[in-house]
């Protein structure tokens, strides 16, 4: 695949060691690997190759990689989770930890100044937190395939938009002329308004023809040509009480 293609992949990673699965898009495999969560969406991902959205093992991997191909991988630390860093382990005072009414035992998740780490020891009112990957300093193995990849521009678009805006109700785009439009809930548009400069900039990169990215609440109707408002919608000594909302209603998901 060539860098910047749009691919839609499956994939199951495991350690390599013990065979323990980690993460996959499958949802049978979650159920029989324990990883399944009720809220969690599974099937293929839109991936953007050479874009850094996958382990740099896999990005190279699916360089090599043709349309319908599935492939073995195993992976070194340095192409997967990075080796151990021991400066990633540090010491937090206990009472940080009350603070934030929080109680610190071995083996719990915590936020660190956006930083998530694992707890190792809590002893003599200090605590010992491991910030690295779970997966760090640990070879891996995927399976992975290519479902196929995505040459329409619409649907490139639209998937996309829903990879940078995951929202429990679907954003929607649209393409109008070489402008890409985005329709956001308006109650958290400006929420997502970081991530429009990354999406703008990926998807420049791999849809040339676009040039901008815009927000909005919602799509205007197509203009009618002239004279076909005035023969499909005509108005009363009211005003136009017999017209209909001509905007689109919004898509069902």
């Amino acid at each position: 695949m060539k860098e910047r293609s749009v691919v839609l992949v499956e994939f199951t990673g495991k350690e390599l060691s013990s065979g323990k699965v980690f993460d996959t898009t499958s949802e049978k495999t979650a159920k029989e690997s324990g990883l399944y969560r009720e809220n969690a969406v599974f099937g293929p991902i839109p991936v953007v190759v050479g874009k850094g959205d996958v382990l740099p093992g896999l990005d190279e991997a699916l360089k090599d990689m043709k349309e319908g191909e599935k492939r073995t991988v195993k992976l070194l630390p340095s192409k997967a989770f990075g080796e151990r860093n021991r400066e990633l382990v540090v010491i937090v005072p206990l009472q940080q930890f009350r603070k934030r009414q929080i109680n610190p035992v071995p083996g719990l998740v915590v936020d660190l100044n956006g930083q998530y780490g694992r707890v190792q020891t809590v002893s003599g009112g200090r605590v010992r937190v491991d910030l690295n990957n779970d997966l760090a300093g640990k070879d891996v193995e995927y399976e992975i395939r290519i479902v196929r990849e995505i040459k329409d521009a619409k649907e490139k678009a639209q998937l996309l938009t829903e990879k940078f805006f995951p929202l429990r109700q679907k954003a929607e785009s649209r393409i109008e002329g070489d402008i890409l439009k985005v329709k956001l809930p308006k109650e958290i548009s400006q929420k997502l308004a970081p991530l429009v400069v990354p999406f703008t900039t990926t998807v420049k990169e791999v849809m040339p023809q676009i040039r901008g990215v815009e927000l909005v609440d919602s799509f205007e109707a197509a203009a009618k040509p002239k004279g076909e408002a005035a023969k499909q919608e005509p108005k009363t000594q009211e005003g136009n009480q017999d017209s209909k909302d001509t905007k689109p209603a919004a898509a069902k998901k």
